[in-house]
């Protein structure tokens, strides 16, 4: 009887091998998956934030275009009043002393009066038109053009910033919500060595250490993925 002692009081040992290093890689695994929960929290807070950040950005840009469309479209009208009421008046102009050589004293003075009429109308015009009030877009001599280059690239600027910036909040949504969901996969990687993990607890030695190995090895590739999608 004394003899089996030994034996009876190994068996149990044997029983519960491994199974402290079974607890530990649950432990651990425990701990990684919460850290991959976390990141993917932050990841998907983040990517929320770019979507509506992408979305304000966007509204603004269509109000920025529609405001800069009227803003062109009285300044090119008023432009364009002047240019023809300047041209009306020097046709004018001509057709009196047309008129005046062909003795039509009467019809030189309407031609006169109607083209005065026609300049102080492109003078008014001239008042209220940037491309002339503006230093930035004004002419550099008297019978010079205005700037129209400047004028379309300084309509244009502020729709153009905001549209770049709506594009780098779209990319920002695009590669936090690519991050979020990498990071489900990696959780259901390391689900499934929660899975080996627990049922180790339940084989033979042999059986424990080999889904232990099993297990370990998920828990790695889960670290390494991780380590990857923070990088990225």
């Amino acid at each position: 009887m004394t003899e089996n002692l030994p034996e009876a009081a190994s068996r149990p040992a044997n029983a519960d091998r491994y199974k402290i290093l079974v607890v530990v890689l649950t432990v651990v695994t425990t701990v990684i998956t919460a850290m991959v929960s976390g990141l993917q929290a932050d990841a998907n807070i983040r990517a929320s934030t770019s979507n509506n950040d992408s979305q304000v950005y966007a509204i603004l840009a269509s109000g920025e275009l529609h405001r800069q469309g009227l803003q062109s479209a009285y300044d090119t009208g008023v432009f364009a009043g002047y240019l023809k009421d300047s041209q009306e008046a020097i046709i004018l102009n001509i057709t009196a002393l047309d008129q005046l050589q062909k003795s039509d004293e009467q019809g030189s003075n309407l031609s006169r009066q109607r083209a005065a009429v026609a300049q102080a109308r492109a003078d008014t015009a001239r008042l209220f038109s940037v491309f002339f009030n503006d230093p930035r877009y004004a002419p550099t001599s008297a019978d010079g053009m205005p700037e129209m280059q400047s004028y379309i690239t300084d309509t244009y600027a502020a729709a153009n910033d905001l549209v770049a910036k709506q594009n780098a909040a779209a990319d920002e949504y695009n590669r936090w919500n690519r991050k979020g969901d990498s990071y489900t996969g990696v959780l259901a990687i390391l689900a499934v060595a929660f899975f080996l993990f627990g049922l180790a607890q339940a084989l033979t030695p042999r059986l424990r250490l080999l889904f232990a190995i099993f297990g370990l090895v998920a828990m790695a590739g889960a670290g390494i993925w991780t380590l990857l999608i923070l990088l990225a």
